[in-house]
């Protein structure tokens, strides 16, 4: 549950543990996936990012205000984007694809530390659990309970976000992997596409179920599949 759910149901200690949990996994999440955009870009030969001084963990140089309070009551928010200038890159094609996959991968390596870090601890006797207490429904939170749900929170923003961005819809990174594509395809469906994906994407995320269905499964799957491989017995149920 978001925290404008505790908010719906009067539940305002719910509310504000969510909202501490949350900060720090939104802080760590969009300060890298930003940072690495703006690497990979001036590994690619664009140092626009960097002479702007977005190539940098810092997290206020990456923060919208308004995309992070959306983060944090509507559980759909935005960072600042990265600028960059793709005429500068070495290779353009090559270029934009790695500059669009450097987010998404950073988050996926950022979400198996995490999630990797949360069982060896577990089996370590570290946490009671490898789910955490607060989301098993128990209040009465020790020290240890509340640095277990801080981490596991990295662990799975960071998957959402990996997740998620690979959606092909602009202004999603995905949409960097497919524009070229569509383009040479379409070049009039291109520019609908351009044009108008930003309320597709609004659509499918507040006016339909299925989507966000959907994408709760996808990300639990990847997740149970993380588990697997590492031998983990990790069972995400945000």
């Amino acid at each position: 549950m978001g925290p404008i759910g505790y908010l719906y149901n009067g539940d305002f200690q719910g509310f504000f543990l969510t909202i501490l949990f949350l900060l720090p996994a939104l802080v760590i999440a969009l300060s890298f996936h930003e940072a690495a955009h703006a690497y990979a870009a001036y590994k690619m030969g664009d140092p626009t990012a960097r002479n702007l001084g977005r190539m940098t963990l810092i997290p206020t140089k990456h923060f919208d205000l308004f995309g992070m309070l959306a983060f944090l009551f509507i559980g759909f928010g935005w960072g600042k984007p990265v600028p960059t200038n793709p005429r500068n890159y070495h290779n353009y094609k090559r270029g934009t694809v790695y500059v669009a996959l450097a987010g998404i991968t950073t988050n996926l390596i950022l979400s198996l530390f995490f999630f990797i870090l949360i069982g060896i601890l577990t089996l370590a006797g570290a946490f009671e659990s490898v789910i955490p207490i607060y989301m098993l429904g128990v209040r009465q939170l020790t020290f240890v309970d509340i640095i277990h749900t801080i981490l596991y929170f990295i662990a799975y923003l960071n998957l959402i976000l990996c997740i998620f961005n690979l959606i092909p819809i602009p202004p999603l990174d995905g949409h960097h992997l497919v524009k070229g594509f569509i383009a040479r395809k379409s070049p009039r469906f291109y520019m609908v596409y351009m044009k108008y994906g930003f309320f597709v994407l609004i659509i499918l995320l507040f006016a339909t179920s299925w989507f966000g269905t959907g994408m709760f499964y996808i990300i639990n799957y990847v997740a149970q599949g993380v588990a697997l491989l590492f031998g983990v017995p990790l069972y995400p149920i945000l």
